[in-house]
Formats: structure tokens, C-alpha cells, sequence
């Protein structure tokens, strides 16, 4: 940990700008929404830099938007931002960030709050980006957030992991998440720990059915015991998934029972428990 905030950062920045660093590790530095202006400055046009990691500060405020402008002018493959306590209003810079932006691959946002009206900005913008791997694990996201979700990653061309888990998307909207992977190029989704019930069974079930590019799924700490956990069992011995992840300890004995048949007829899918 250390305390970077101050007039002098701005000094740092500056010298950012004529350096041939790769990488700059910014984390845990107690910088705020007035070091924005001086980060933009700093990689705004950098031609070297790949990576920035910023997590675990307090960039949520109106500067936000500075740093993301510059964002889209940078060479930046990777954006670490996780826990640093961004909200739904900050999900307009985010967009400007991301939109149209031709270099970012990896997106850490975990561990923010970015549930609300307005992280559709964010997903639309996220079907113009050429992002990889979107990080929106323990973000406050409801089922409510799952048709933004949808319109993010429906036909998508790029995303390959979608990290979602920790939040609680449990619901009927949830069917719209399913329903648009089916034309994603998802192959890792992670859905842990989002008090997902039975009722999600058919809509993940109608998601995985036919699904072409799907090849991990997490649906660990969840409760999908229920008479519609065979519906995904079924739906299972007919994907193209080689790795799942689930709770055997929610599950009956019944289920437990449909499991090993799952595994009987799909003998390469590799089950964690």
C-alpha cells in the first residue's frame, strides 16, 4: 500500500508520457477522482503501454470521464479496476471508454456497484468494443440488469469470458441472459454464487441447448435442486460444454443420480464439485 495522491502525481503522470514502460501497477495507492485528469494525461497517445492496473482506489466521480476519454486514444490492452467503488453513474464513462476501442482485451471491473439504469450504456457500448474477457463479479447486478446483460452479449464477436458471479440475477429476466447466449461466442461463463434457483434451470438449459462456443460453466454455490434440474442435465449431454462446475452438496439424491448419468453419457465432460 502506498499514498501516490497529491500535486506531485501529476509529475509522474507527465513523465508516464515519454516512458517505454509496458506496465504500471497503480494499485492500492489511495488515488481519487481529481487523479483522473493527471492518469488521462498520462496515457493519453503512450505508445508503449499494455497494461494498467488501478484497482483497489476511489476513481468513482466526474473525472472518471477524463481518464476514459484518454482511454480510447491509448494502446491499452488490459484495465484493472476492481474495488474501486464505481457506481451506475459511472458506467456512461465506462461506455466512452470502450466504445468503438480497438485495443482493450481485458476488463477487471469486479467489485463495484455498477447496477442500475444505466449500466445499459455500458453493455451497449460493450458490442462495439473488441473486449475478451469482462470481469462484473460482485457488482450488485439483479435480474433486472440481465436484459442489459443480453443486449451486451447477444451476437457479440469477440467476448470469450464473462465473469458474473456474486451477484444475484436470479428471476425471469434471467431467460433474456440465456436466450442471447445462445448467439454469443461465450466459451467461459461463470454464474457462481448468484442465488439462482430451480425455475433458472430451464432458461440455462435453453442456453446451453445447440450453443457452439460454450466450453466452461460455474454454476457452483447456487440451489438448482428442484423438478427442473433435469431439464439442464438434458440439455448438458447434448452441448459442446467440457468443463462444469456445480454444487453437488444443494442436489438430492435424485439429482445427484441424474449427475452420474450425466457423466456416464458425456464420459470427456469433466465435473467439479
Amino acid at each position: 500500500m502506498n499514498n501516490l495522491e497529491g500535486p506531485h502525481f501529476r509529475d509522474l503522470m507527465e513523465a508516464l508520457t515519454t516512458s517505454q514502460i509496458e506496465e504500471l501497477q497503480l494499485y492500492d495507492n489511495h488515488l481519487t477522482d481529481s487523479s483522473c485528469p493527471h492518469l488521462a494525461s498520462g496515457i493519453r497517445n503512450n505508445q508503449t503501454l499494455r497494461t494498467l492496473d488501478l484497482s483497489i482506489n476511489n476513481l468513482e466521480g466526474p473525472h472518471l470521464r477524463d481518464l476514459m476519454k484518454a482511454l480510447r486514444t491509448s494502446r491499452i490492452e488490459k484495465l484493472q479496476l476492481y474495488k474501486n467503488h464505481l457506481t451506475d453513474s459511472s458506467c456512461p464513462h465506462l461506455a466512452s471508454g470502450i466504445r468503438n476501442n480497438q485495443t482493450l482485451r481485458t476488463l477487471d471491473l469486479y467489485g463495484n456497484n455498477l447496477a442500475g439504469p444505466h449500466f445499459r450504456d455500458l453493455m451497449k457500448a460493450l458490442t462495439t468494443s473488441q473486449i475478451e474477457e469482462l470481469q462484473l463479479s460482485s457488482n450488485h447486478l439483479t435480474d433486472s440488469s440481465c436484459p442489459h446483460l443480453a443486449s451486451g452479449i447477444r451476437n457479440n464477436q469477440t467476448l470469450r469470458t464473462l465473469d458474473l458471479s456474486m451477484n444475484n440475477l436470479e428471476g425471469p429476466h434471467f431467460r433474456d441472459l440465456m436466450e442471447a447466449l445462445t448467439t454469443s461466442r461465450i466459451e467461459k461463463l461463470r454464474l457462481s454464487s448468484n442465488h439462482l434457483t430451480d425455475s433458472s434451470c430451464p432458461h440455462l438449459a435453453s442456453g446451453i441447448r445447440n450453443n457452439q462456443t460454450l466450453r466452461t460453466l460455474d454454476l457452483s454455490m447456487n440451489n438448482l435442486e428442484g423438478p427442473h434440474f433435469r431439464d439442464l442435465m438434458e440439455a448438458l449431454t447434448k452441448s459442446r460444454i467440457a468443463e462444469l462446475q456445480i454444487s453437488k452438496y444443494y442436489l438430492s439424491e435424485e439429482s445427484r443420480r441424474e449427475l452420474k448419468n450425466l457423466e456416464k453419457l458425456r464420459p470427456g465432460l469433466k465435473i467439479s464439485r
